[in-house]
This record gives structure tokens, sequence and C-alpha cells, in this order.
């Protein structure tokens, strides 16, 4: 059931990512291209968020929100769909790291991986930006003092790296202090 879900969504994804395409007098159905392109078509802004009490100093256990803004820098509109399960949005990747460099601890819950997820869908328009709030601490471990940075990453369908896989569009990076 839980692939099926993940299927599903993917497939979703894929067909509104899509658009009919002629090259070389061939019709395709594909990703949108935009030949020529070197710069992603939206940029990832994070944030500390907007729910936390205090902004970017928490005490050992405490819920850690981030905030996500993502936003379109093209002259058309764009995706922005995800896919939440064990309540963040898998589309993005998370990157947690302790004072000295080193990968946070994630959580591990019982049942966590059966989540299939939920679709949501979402399009930016031209100019245009969406924020996402995400609980960090349901997936990291805060459960020791220090300082942690946090930095979060989406892949971008439409520009191609240099291997010719979708561009991974970075974020700034912010840190956060733990205390006990």
């Amino acid at each position: 059931m839980a692939i099926v879900g993940v299927a599903l969504a993917l497939e979703a994804q894929e067909t509104r990512s899509s658009n009919l395409q002629i090259e070389n007098g061939v019709e395709r159905v594909g990703p949108i291209r935009h030949p020529g392109a070197t710069k992603p078509s939206f940029t990832v802004t994070l944030s500390p968020g907007l729910r936390n009490k205090n902004l970017s100093e928490f005490r050992v256990g405490s819920k850690v929100w981030i905030a996500i803004t993502q936003a379109n820098t093209t002259n058309h509109t764009i995706d922005c769909s995800g896919l939440a399960r064990n309540g963040i949005d898998t589309f993005y990747f998370y990157d947690v790291r302790d004072e000295d460099g080193n990968p946070a601890e994630k959580l591990v819950r019982p049942h966590m991986g059966l989540d299939a997820g939920q679709p949501t869908w979402c399009s930016i328009l031209a100019g245009g930006s969406h924020l996402d709030e995400e609980q960090i601490s349901r997936i990291y471990k805060f459960d020791r003092p220090g300082r942690y940075t946090i930095q979060v990453s989406r892949f971008d369908p439409e520009i191609k790296d240099d291997q010719g896989n979708p561009l991974k569009v970075l974020s700034n990076t912010i840190t956060i202090t733990i205390t006990g």
C-alpha cells in the first residue's frame, strides 16, 4: 500500500510537470526543458519557523520549526508540489549537523516507514513564492545542548546539471541553539 501511494504521487508529479514537446520533428512527453537555461527556476530560502516561540534558541525536547520559502525566478508558473510523510515534505532534503559538523541523529519511531504520504499540490506564479513550515524535530533528535546548522535542498526538474540530472538547489544555512 505504501509503495503504491508513493508511486501514484510520483506519477502525478511527473504528469503535472510534463508537457508535449517537439524535438527534431518528433513529439514526446517529458519534463519542460528550457534550452540554455543555466540558473535554477526557483530559489530556496530557509528561516526559523514562525510557529517557534523563540526563533533560534530551543530547550531540549522542544518542537523546532523551520520556514522554507520557494520563490519562482522564471517568467512562467512552476510546480512546488510535495509529498508529506510523517508530517514532513519529502520533496525537500534536510541536512542537519551538530557544531562539530557531524550529521545530527535522526529519530526512529515505530511504523515510521509505513506512512505512504499525502501529496500536496502547489504552483507558484512567475515572480511569486510559497512558504512551507516544517517541524524538523519530527525527524531529527535535538536531545543534546549545542549549536546545529540546518540547510535544505530540492531538485529542479526544469534544469539539468552537467550529468543530465535535475539540478539540486540549495538553501541558505541557519543555525539554532539547543539549551539544557
